[in-house]
């Protein structure tokens, strides 16, 4: 065995015990917070969790397609539930909201919130697809592709880390 495959193993394994220890699964609704600073930590740590697998796929080199799969199921997942993450009542003043960076204008322009989860969700799932087949080059520009819709939605929605 390489060096560089054995690097690309033990990244493997730290990135799977990574996720473990952050929760990363499919979640249902009944894991799900409905209100309060409960929800936007749980939103917190999903979408966290999508940067995360974000950033294994920028070191990804194609060895190893359960890496990318991982990868890809864990930013679909949460781009599948990210609507239903932001219900009317949990942005700023919210009750039992302490601390939050979504902007009101997730729900002032809801339109606008719901066309740029929708670029995601899409991004997510060609990203799921591309790595089921462990094309590199594909796999390479749909999180490309994920990236931007991210960027965009944070762009308009995101508030600052202090807010």
């Amino acid at each position: 065995m390489t060096r560089e495959r054995f690097q690309w193993i033990l990244a493997g394994l730290i990135i799977g015990i990574a996720f473990a220890m952050v929760g990363i699964t499919t979640s249902s609704s009944a894991e799900t917070p409905k209100s309060g600073q409960d929800l936007v930590d749980y939103r917190e740590k999903r979408l966290k969790a999508a940067g995360g697998a974000m950033q294994a796929l920028a070191q990804y080199d194609g060895s190893d397609a359960t890496i990318a799969a991982t990868a890809a199921k864990t930013i679909d997942d949460v781009a599948g539930e990210l609507l239903s993450m932001f219900p009317e009542g949990s942005g700023p003043g919210g009750a039992g909201i302490t601390k939050t960076r979504a902007k009101p204008e997730i729900w002032s322009d809801w339109a606008g919130f719901e066309a740029k989860a929708k670029a995601f969700d899409d991004a997510a799932a060609a990203l799921t697809t591309a790595a089921a087949a462990n094309d590199l080059g594909a796999i390479k520009a749909a999180a490309g592709d994920v990236g931007k819709a991210c960027k965009a939605c944070h762009e308009a929605y995101r508030g600052p880390e202090d807010h």
